[in-house]
């Protein structure tokens, strides 16, 4: 197992520059390892769906466009290599985060609240599940799926529960946070389960409902450069020298308040920035937990960073 580690680390590293290709088919992986998603619906808007639900590429007009937008189930995914893990990204978009009754500090246009998981490189071909997080409005949350995992920053706050190989996650009702524990649902509730069709739920009560993964490198990355009032993104940060958008734009109630993937400024602590939960997600996981080793903070295939040219002397 060394020697095979120690060949690919030399091919991955060869002119200093991480591997053009994962070692991996990414979507097998991520549909692998696709959650389970218990989402509480009170109306449909809180279905899952795409952030160009509504056939455009415009963050401030999905709050009116709801009624007429196709809400067909989509998850967003990326994955991230090192030289021992995988880092699984999973977001979940909604064009509305709203209440009842709706006013600037509870309500925005978009949301995304996302999900990531570290998988562990055992030999096998999908690797061992160690962590699941889960975002929540302004928190992470940790949860173990293997014993040896400790906390760190983040304190562990439950097992990891399944279904059929899959962890399970709950998301919220109205604001669509994500907890990795039962949690009560307001209204009904929509089970979604990673298939091959993107489905839309018969009712606020579906206990079967497919979603499809699409990948973020292929779709909202290469349009982070749409930024400004009017485009997709919005609120530009400065991340390690490159300017990148923190937010998707949007005007109904609060204003630019949902996050783009790699825009979470969430448990950054003293030693990580806004961005890192994504862009470096062997960093920031190291920080939140305790792995046993081997954790190799070093990339095989991460191409953000390396589209960014970051990845130098990694």
């Amino acid at each position: 197992m060394a020697q095979k580690v120690w060949l690919t680390l030399t091919l991955a590293t060869l002119g200093g520059l991480a591997l053009a290709q994962p070692t991996v088919d990414q979507y097998s992986l991520a549909q692998h390892w696709a959650p389970v998603i218990h989402q509480g619906a009170a109306s449909e808007q809180d279905f899952l769906t795409r952030v160009d639900y509504d056939g455009d590429w415009v963050g401030n007009n999905n709050w009116e466009n709801l009624p007429i937008g196709d809400l067909s189930a989509w998850v967003y995914y990326s994955v991230i290599e090192t030289e021992t893990h995988w880092f699984i990204f999973y977001s979940l978009f909604h064009p509305r985060d709203y209440e009842p009754y709706c006013f600037p500090i509870l309500c925005h246009e978009n949301d995304l609240e996302s999900i990531q998981l570290v998988v562990f490189k055992d030999g096998t071909q999908f690797g061992r599940l160690q962590v699941l997080e889960t975002l929540a409005h302004s928190h992470i949350y940790l949860y173990r799926a293997a014993p040896e995992v400790e906390g760190g920053f983040l304190r562990v706050l439950r097992e990891v529960l399944w279904e059929e190989g899959h962890p399970v996650v709950y998301v919220e009702t109205y604001g669509h946070g994500i907890r990795g524990h039962e949690i009560e649902l307001a209204g009904g509730e929509v089970i979604y389960r990673v298939g091959e069709e993107a489905e839309i739920p018969e009712d606020t009560d579906d206990p079967q409902v497919s979603y499809r993964l699409v990948p973020i490198w292929e779709t909202l990355w290469p349009r982070r450069h749409l930024m400004g009032d009017g485009k997709l993104f919005d609120q530009p940060f400065d991340y390690r020298g490159r300017e990148l958008p923190a937010c998707f734009d949007g005007d109904d109630f609060g204003a630019d308040r949902a996050n783009a993937p790699w825009g979470y400024a969430q448990e950054t602590g003293d030693r990580l920035s806004r961005g890192d939960w994504f862009l470096d997600p062997a960093r920031a996981l190291a920080y939140h937990a305790t792995f046993p080793q081997p954790y190799s903070l070093h990339y095989l295939y991460n191409p953000y960073l390396a589209e960014l040219g970051l990845l130098e002397g990694n």
